[in-house]
Order: structure tokens, then sequence, then C-alpha cells
């Protein structure tokens, strides 16, 4: 087996590792933010709105690398196939 091939299947593994590790994130984010946003609050300006918009941009910014990794990994099986 070639070196280039052998370094690709490495690249391959980090980029599904890392996106695991992101998908894991934004599940949490995702709970984090309905915590922040509980809808039956008695009184609406009580919620955590700022919070909420704050996690709600890391979660935005998660997704996003998530594609750009999704790509990859893709492409990186394809080229392995």
């Amino acid at each position: 087996m070639n070196i280039e091939r052998l370094q690709m299947k490495g690249l391959l593994s980090e980029s599904k590792k890392k996106y695991k590790k992101l998908d894991c994130d934004a599940s949490g984010l995702i709970f984090l933010v309905r915590s922040y946003l509980f809808p039956y609050e008695e009184d609406v300006t009580t919620l955590k709105v700022d919070k909420a918009l704050s996690a709600v941009e890391k979660l935005k910014n998660t997704v996003e690398e998530m594609k750009l990794l999704k790509e990859k990994i893709k492409s990186l099986e394809v080229d392995l196939a």
C-alpha cells in the first residue's frame, strides 16, 4: 500500500472523529438552547434570550464546520474507493 493512500486513510479517520465530536457538541448546544428558552416560563421576560442567542451562534458555526467536514469525508471516501 502506498504512503499517499495511508495518509488519506489517516485524514479520513481524523475527519470522521472530528465530525462525531462536533455532532455531540451540536446536540449539547441544542439542549442548552431549549433549556434557555423553556416555553412554560410564567414570565417571558425571565427567559435567558442573550444566552440562547450565544448558544445558537455557536451551534450555527458548529453546523457550518460539520457541513465542510461532511464534504471532505465524502471526497476522501470517493478517492479511496
